[in-house]
């Protein structure tokens, strides 16, 4: 079976892997190598897709992740592995920019949408070139309070 992993690094053919807590994310992590300068971003980067939003119910969530990205950028990294991609996607600092626009389109569409089908055509008409379209259905249900989605 396997176990919980809770250390802050990880060593891979001897390299040290850092796992970095998503600050104000619960159970959001990314994993930064320091020799590569590489980030595998998890379920907090995404590129050339729309976003994943469900797991977020409210905007200070979606703000602590806009502030989580911007560490992530700040740490200038070469490569940025995101979680869920396009194929044409590259695996640069891109996604990054991509992640963090997206969900500002998001809070700006958010209240401006009478449900959930209104902020899915804003978003949508947005990003009209975006995969993972189950991504902003789901997600636009459960901030606008049509979809219960998570624990209570």
């Amino acid at each position: 079976m396997p176990e919980s992993y809770d250390a802050a690094t990880l060593t891979v053919d001897g390299e040290a892997i850092e796992i970095v807590d998503a600050n104000g994310m619960p159970n959001r992590r990314y994993l930064w190598s320091p020799t590569l300068r590489a980030v595998f971003g998890g379920v907090l980067i995404f590129s050339g897709v729309h976003v994943w939003t469900a797991d977020t119910k409210g905007a200070e969530q979606r703000a602590a992740w806009r502030s989580n990205l911007d560490a992530i950028a700040a740490r200038a990294p070469d490569v940025v592995v995101p979680g869920h991609m396009a194929t044409t996607a590259k695996p640069d600092a891109s996604a990054i920019a991509h992640t963090k626009a997206w969900l500002a389109a998001f809070e700006q569409e958010l209240p401006k949408a009478k449900d959930a089908a209104a902020l899915i055509d804003a978003i949508k008409a947005r990003y009209p070139d975006a995969d993972m379209g189950i991504a902003i259905d789901i997600g636009a249900k459960v901030a606008k309070g049509e979809m219960a989605w998570g624990k209570p």
